[in-house]
């Protein structure tokens, strides 16, 4: 069972109820779309290789009515607020509001021969933006789903994946990998999704903890990633492929490439590009060692990649920051806790800790004493599991 939120939006008549006290109508359609927790693969999306996340079992609702007025009218509970904007939409807004993620999906839904006939939307649940929990690709994919659904038109899952994508690139000007949209998309309950990110394959591996609790940690630092780090972190993994693809080095992508011949090659990089590559083919050869630990219910050995992938975001990626980092060393300092790093493009956001069941509460207690009561952050850890991707249904 969802815990309670501040909107009490965690299923679908209450979403239908909370339309209806927006709007004084009753929703035709109502759609939802989980976040995401990457278990490991970080950063390898955009560079072609295989990423191991699952959907969580909070979500982004929507609820949504046609009114034939040519116009999408929006309102967002985390917001506050309501936005306005003709479906003929081609371009972003002035200012990189969450209003942009809506045009994307409405361009991109036109694009693929939808007819848009316009209506009210409203947007809750208990998935929080900016967490690094994927909330942007949640709402772009229920967005999707409910626009569908109010066009009466049947777009596989996957082109409607793609678009949400296409609406971060092109909408909010954020160079992201498909891993988050295919993720909320098509996981399954109690599986982690296995996805190449290059040929868009998917496989479900089992992934259901017995005696451990996968924990959320949220660091209070929400992260901006269209503020240019990302994208400078997309460039030189794209510069370091030229330099070893001009050296003779094959493979398509970073993911290829073996650590021998990148230390073979070291001295052609400049040492930043260098460090970034190593993060990326490291990470590789850990989602692999990862889906061997998962498949042999290795719970141990998955806590150390955990770990292991944290000190290489650090160090090599550097996309921490001061206050994961304190978190993370709170989290070693406990001996039940197997292995944590932090989740998301970076900067700040949660950290995921996979936590012996008897001593989660000595864990939270430490949290809350070290980290959380210090800086009078009123955010708490909570409770994740692997659970099932997006849908949408009519209502009668």
């Amino acid at each position: 069972m969802d815990e309670p939120s501040k909107n009490g939006c965690m299923d679908c008549p209450s979403a239908a109820q909370e339309f209806a006290s927006v709007f004084e109508q009753r929703p035709t359609v109502v759609a939802w779309a989980p976040g995401r927790m990457n278990l490991i693969g970080e950063h390898v999306d955009y560079n072609g290789g295989r990423v191991l996340p699952f959907a969580i079992d909070r979500k982004t609702f929507i609820a949504a009515s046609p009114n034939g007025s040519g116009r999408i009218e929006a309102y967002s509970t985390s917001q506050q607020q309501k936005v306005i904007f003709s479906t003929d939409v081609a371009q972003p807004s002035d200012s990189l509001s969450w209003e942009n993620y809506l045009r994307g999906m409405v361009c991109g839904l036109r694009a693929l021969g939808a007819e848009i006939p316009g209506g009210q939307f409203w947007i809750g649940g208990n998935l929080p933006p900016g967490g690094g929990i994927s909330s942007s690709a949640a709402l772009c994919v229920a967005m999707g789903m409910a626009l569908a659904k109010l066009a009466n038109v049947d777009l596989p899952l996957a082109e409607i994946a793609r678009k949400a994508q296409e609406a971060e690139h092109l909408f909010m000007g954020m160079p992201c990998g498909i891993m988050d949209q295919y993720a909320v998309s098509f996981s399954r309950q109690g599986y982690a999704l296995l996805l190449d990110c290059r040929t868009l394959t998917c496989q479900h591996v089992p992934c259901e903890p017995h005696g451990l609790t996968m924990l959320v940690i949220p660091s209070g630092v929400k992260h901006a990633l269209a503020d240019g780090a990302y994208e400078q972190r997309v460039q030189s993994c794209r510069q370091a492929l030229q330099v070893l693809h001009d050296a003779g080095v094959a493979g398509t992508s970073l993911a290829d490439i073996p650590i021998p011949l990148l230390e073979e090659h070291r001295h052609r990089l400049d040492p930043l590009c260098y460090r970034r590559a190593r993060h990326v083919i490291t990470e590789t050869q850990r989602v692999n060692h990862a889906v061997t630990a998962l498949r042999a219910g290795n719970w141990r050995q998955l806590g150390e990649l955990l770990w292991a992938t944290q000190e290489s975001l650090r160090d090599d990626y550097e996309v921490s920051c001061a206050e994961i980092d304190q978190l993370i060393d709170i989290l070693h300092t406990n001996k039940g806790v197997l292995g944590g790093r932090m989740i998301g493009g970076g900067f700040g956001g949660v950290v995921l800790a996979l936590i012996k069941d008897d001593s989660l509460e000595t864990v939270q207690q430490s949290l809350l004493e070290k980290y959380y009561s210090p800086r009078n952050i009123p955010e708490r850890p909570f409770v994740v599991r692997p659970s099932e991707g997006a849908q949408a249904t009519l209502l009668d």
